[in-house]
């Protein structure tokens, strides 16, 4: 199964990685240097917290 990679810096999420959810559902690292900018952060969390919370979200990526 494929993981789901940040659309920033291009490394897989570990269920730690502090990220931010925007209202295109892309998920980014909140420390990467393009971080969450442009569209509207909807969420902030873990990776694993935000993938939980959202239904359209595999909980097998974790």
């Amino acid at each position: 199964m494929a993981y789901i990679r940040c659309a920033a810096c291009g490394k897989s999420y570990e269920k730690k990685d502090e990220v931010a959810l925007d209202i295109a559902h892309t998920v980014l690292h909140k420390e990467c240097p393009e971080g969450p900018k442009g569209l509207e952060v909807i969420d902030e969390g873990t990776f694993e917290e935000i993938v939980l919370r959202y239904p359209f979200f595999d909980e097998k990526r974790l």
